[in-house]
């Protein structure tokens, strides 16, 4: 196999045209399975058909685990805006999810980035090290993760009681049993956290998660792309 074939199996997403980018659907075998050392019982991932949707299925029972793409081509100052599709057919139970015993969400799409040296301080670029000797490419630097809530109302932000430099931002709370299209501005909700402009995407992930508070819940994703608008 070609190097060419190799980065091409890597990049794995088409420009649909100058001012959208799709990336590659479930089915696609780029997608890759992201398993937690410390949590035994993983959230099962699906492809199914659903509506005529290809989606994610998720299904999580006290359990924990993601599926993630990674990225080296999307351009944020061209494509800032991220879409896709999710829906949840069985809601959390309130919790509070600023702490860790309750941050398990329905549903979370991640924005991972790459490290950003220049505006790192020494701390972080210590604490970027020793991830990075544990987990290798899995060790970004910072990550904007856009949640199904429990009870934050949409627009709420906080950081994740887990890792510094990774902020949580709620896009809604409650029932969300039909697929509802979300979009959000991955540029300016990058600085708005972190006060400069975004490096590089080094993947998106998604994770249904209910490993603190041992509920069960299941959630669909779908149709991820860029778009300029």
């Amino acid at each position: 196999m070609t190097l060419l074939v190799l980065l091409a199996g890597f990049v794995c997403a088409t420009a649909a045209s100058a001012a959208e980018v799709v990336l590659s659907s479930p089915a696609t075998d780029v997608w890759r399975t992201l398993d937690f050392p410390k949590i035994s019982q993983h959230t099962n991932y699906a492809v199914v058909h659903d509506d005529g949707v290809e989606a994610f299925k998720a299904e999580a029972n006290c359990s924990a685990s993601a599926r993630y793409l990674p990225l080296s081509h999307i351009d944020l100052t061209q494509t800032p805006r991220l879409r896709w599709r999710w829906k949840v057919e069985h809601p959390l139970r309130p919790t509070d999810e600023r702490v860790k015993t309750g941050d398990d969400f329905a549903a979370r799409v991640y924005v991972l980035f790459q490290f950003d040296p220049q505006h790192a301080t020494v701390w972080q670029k210590v604490r970027h090290h020793l991830a990075a000797t544990r987990y290798g490419d899995l060790a970004p630097g910072n990550v904007i993760t856009y949640v199904w809530s429990s009870r934050e109302p949409a627009g709420a932000r906080w950081e994740s009681p887990y890792a510094a430099g990774s902020q949580l931002i709620s896009l809604g709370s409650g029932a969300l049993p039909e697929w509802t299209e979300e979009t959000v501005d991955v540029a300016a909700d990058y600085s708005a956290a972190f006060g400069h402009a975004p490096p590089p995407v080094d993947a998106i992930a998604v994770m249904t998660d209910t490993d603190n508070t041992c509920q069960r819940t299941t959630a669909y994703y779908a149709a991820f792309r860029f778009l300029t608008w």
